[in-house]
């Protein structure tokens, strides 16, 4: 394997294990962090952004019971522009880090995260627990080097290999009932959301290098909330939009786009730049879909059955031992 191969690899397993708008940003440094400041800080400020992410999906499922998905899509990401705006302005970066290539990037990658974001929060209009969809949105993980391949990239016999147990726990999450053919469609436009993340983050590895990341997310959210504001007008979403509906769901709007989006991202690039370990990262921020779960256990009263449970643990240990024996072949080490 060249060594340019082995930078690629070592570059998209990092990123894969970052959230929605920025998976790119995980490899840079967040400017300005006091150097006394600990890796052991880092770990706890990734734990507290893996919460925050997880708790997502429980906002998710709350937004779609009260609006459509593109309404609570352009909601969030003006929401997140605003916060990570103030962040730039904090940092005091030249022109807030938003250079012709960070915008070019930016257009480019919002375009690819916008219809990933649409089909994991139109999911829930379907019967679809917080915790079902945070597992089946790991897969993402393992489908980036799957995907890879098309455009000349080679996956590692650790992915293939992963692959196995993940499809395996997949079918056993997605079954509805006792029919073992059945699939039930908020679960089919979860997978659906997995592919197409997967994409997103090839996507943002081809554009990403040489951007600001905070910058770069801004300029993806906006194109977020200018491809979802027309779509939010369909006769199906405008009914939607109510007042009492809209009042409903403003906790589950903040949550996402201050908390998730917001705080989650302004905190991973500064947790990154305390050089936290690439394993213990990888680890920490794997346990999105647990913390999706736990949370949707504890608003919803959410419970695995034993099939589902089995396949939450095979996706869990597929995504996460595929990540470490990433991080191991990228730095060389066998």
């Amino acid at each position: 394997m060249s060594s340019k191969e082995k930078q690629w690899r070592k570059t998209v397993g990092t990123r894969r294990v970052c959230d929605l708008s920025s998976r790119a940003s995980a490899i840079s440094r967040f400017e300005g962090v006091p150097m006394g400041l600990t890796a052991h800080v880092g770990a706890v400020l990734l734990l507290i952004t893996t919460l925050f992410w997880g708790g997502g999906f429980v906002a998710q499922k709350l937004g779609a019971s009260h609006l459509g998905p593109n309404a609570v899509i352009v909601v969030r990401s003006v929401l997140a522009v605003i916060f990570l705006l103030l962040v730039q302005v904090v940092r005091r970066r030249p022109n807030l880090g938003f250079s012709p290539r960070t915008v070019r990037a930016g257009l480019f990658c919002g375009v690819a995260l916008f219809v990933p974001m649409f089909a994991q929060q139109k999911a829930f209009d379907f019967p679809i627990t917080p915790g079902v969809c945070a597992f089946l949105t790991a897969n993402y993980m393992l489908l980036v080097p799957v995907f890879g391949v098309f455009i000349g990239r080679r996956a590692s016999r650790a992915e293939w290999i992963g692959l196995v147990p993940a499809l395996v726990g997949t079918y056993l999450i997605c079954l509805t009932g006792a029919d073992v053919f059945k699939i039930g469609l908020g679960e089919l436009w979860t997978l659906l959301c997995a592919a197409l993340f997967a994409v997103e983050i090839l996507v943002v590895d081809r554009c990403a290098p040489g951007t600001d990341p905070l910058a770069l997310s801004i300029v993806m959210f906006g194109v977020c909330a200018v491809c979802g504001a027309p779509l939010m007008l369909l006769p199906a979403e405008r009914a939607l939009l109510t007042g009492a509906n809209v009042q409903a769901a403003v906790p589950a709007l903040l949550f996402l786009g201050l908390g998730s989006s917001g705080v989650g991202y302004t905190l991973q690039n500064v947790a990154q730049g305390l050089r936290t370990p690439p394993a213990l990262a990888a680890v920490i921020m794997s346990l999105e879909s647990v913390f999706g779960a736990l949370f949707g256990w504890l608003f919803f009263g959410d419970a695995f059955t034993t099939r589902c449970l089995i396949g939450c643990v095979l996706v869990f240990g597929a995504a996460l031992g595929v990540e470490l024996a990433h991080l191991v072949t990228g730095t060389g080490e066998k």
